[in-house]
């Protein structure tokens, strides 16, 4: 065989391989950062009913923590957006400022990795379509910060939005 009969069977070869490689290496940061989002789910969602400050806590601890791989950081960021986000459609307190910061970080992270928004909204179950549209939204009308003030009610103080 010729060297250049040999060149036109090995290069497909070589570029088929080399495809399926990338699609192997994709297919196992897309499952790192699923897995990283559904242990932030587990450990810190549950915190959001009572305490939005403890979700966001959470999240940051998780986020923080040396031993993490970036593709697992933006699972755990990417969740901390989502679950913030689901709450704030029903108007928990402070939930989309929280949101807004978590889409500021995983935003940072997504580009360093390259990941998509289609596929990194595919790492947690959800309508893509909705969620993609509402990070947009948030983009581009982010949340003004909020302070909070003492409103007391007889002998029962609470901390509420100063507006």
């Amino acid at each position: 065989m010729t060297f250049n009969r040999l060149k036109w069977i090995a290069v497909p070869v070589l570029l088929a391989w080399a495809t399926q490689a990338a699609w192997a290496a994709s297919d196992a940061r897309q499952q790192a950062i699923a897995e990283a989002a559904a242990l932030a789910q587990a450990q810190c969602y549950p915190h959001m009913y009572r305490d939005t400050n403890a979700y966001s806590q959470c999240i940051r601890d998780m986020r923080n923590d040396p031993k993490l791989s970036t593709p697992k950081k933006l699972g755990v960021e990417y969740f901390g957006f989502v679950g913030a986000l689901s709450y704030a459609r029903v108007g928990h307190l402070h939930a989309r400022q929280i949101a807004a910061e978590f889409l500021q970080d995983f935003r940072q992270t997504q580009k360093q990795l390259g990941v998509g928004d289609k596929a990194l909204c595919s790492t947690i179950p959800g309508d893509c379509t909705v969620r993609i549209a509402q990070t947009r939204e948030m983009e581009a009308a982010p949340p003004k910060a909020t302070g909070m003030r003492v409103q007391c009610v007889g002998k029962i103080c609470n901390l509420v939005p100063a507006e």
